[in-house]
């Protein structure tokens, strides 16, 4: 569990930015062990007259608070407002936290646990719904914590309270069916750096879906190329058997992708989704010394 501290930079310096801050410390507390200890560190920390944060979710290690050291699975949807409205007609928060006398941040407790990909992107299409902040939608984020005191406005000093609403944890799907289509494009699924350009056989992600028989529900929006929403074959695995949440798509320079953002399918790329779904098998003739047939063989190409 990540700490973050600091003092409002213009008490100290008259040509300093609003909400700038000096003098930042940041912390790491082992979690759950630890999180008492942080709690009394961070309201410590608040009655000596910073600004205090912690971490929306949970990391690998103390080394860093960058995107590549965060858990792969998180039970949680959360939003800035930062001066926008969650519309009432959605899914009901489980918890606000006034982080002023005019703004929120709101939390969602979850059913199941989920992958950190689509959480992002369904905080996005919550926050784009609010009105609210969508940079605050992503990983790395911090808010303020319940108990504590908000000196961005001093000389006035806001209280961090908290309101914790009678809903039960949501299914994520609820969530999927009720949000618009998020207006900025999906990140491309499990980046990787170090990716090769494609420069297999050409052929149609949708021609190939329907050979393998995978049940395509919607075609959607990506710059990146084609993309479509599709029925996981692992859903049986995902909690309650939901089906949301799963794509399948080409790239412009042809490559082929597969992802899902349940927890129980993290690690699980285009190769175990070509395997799960079209496996197939190449048959060869190869001759053997002593031997005056033809031996088949059949070597799984998957």
């Amino acid at each position: 569990m990540v700490t973050f501290t600091g003092r409002q930079a213009r008490l100290e310096y008259e040509d300093a930015r609003p909400n700038e801050l000096c003098d930042v410390a940041q912390g790491f507390f082992q979690y759950p062990r630890d999180a008492r200890a942080a709690a009394s560190y961070l309201l410590n920390e608040s009655e000596a007259g910073r600004d205090t944060y912690f971490g929306v979710h949970l990391y690998r290690t103390n080394e860093s608070r960058r995107r590549t050291n965060t858990m792969p699975v998180v039970s949680a949807l959360w939003l800035d407002e930062d001066g926008g409205c969650y519309p009432d007609h959605l899914p009901e928060p489980t918890a606000t936290v006034w982080s002023s006398a005019d703004r929120r941040h709101r939390y969602w407790q979850l059913a199941q646990q989920v992958s950190v990909e689509w959480t992002c992107s369904m905080n996005r299409r919550i926050a784009e719904a609010a009105g609210g902040d969508t940079g605050k939608a992503g990983l790395s984020s911090v808010l303020r914590p319940p108990g504590t005191l908000n000196y961005k406005r001093h000389p006035q000093i806001d209280p961090v309270t908290l309101e914790l609403h009678d809903v039960a944890p949501h299914h994520p799907a609820v969530f999927d069916e009720a949000l618009p289509a998020s207006l900025e494009p999906e990140p491309e699924p499990d980046p990787t750096p170090t990716r090769r350009h494609y420069s297999g056989r050409d052929i149609g992600i949708e021609e190939f879906l329907v050979a393998a028989g995978v049940e395509i529900r919607n075609p959607e929006p990506d710059d990146l190329g084609q993309k479509f929403s599709i029925v996981c074959p692992w859903a049986h695995q995902h909690t309650g058997g939901n089906w949301t949440g799963t794509f399948a798509g080409k790239r412009h320079d042809g490559g082929m992708w597969f992802h899902c953002h349940h927890a129980h399918c993290t690690g699980r790329g285009w190769r175990e989704f070509r395997r799960a779904v079209l496996p197939f098998y190449n048959t060869f003739k190869v001759s053997l010394p002593g031997y005056t047939g033809n031996m088949e063989v059949k070597v799984s190409r998957g």
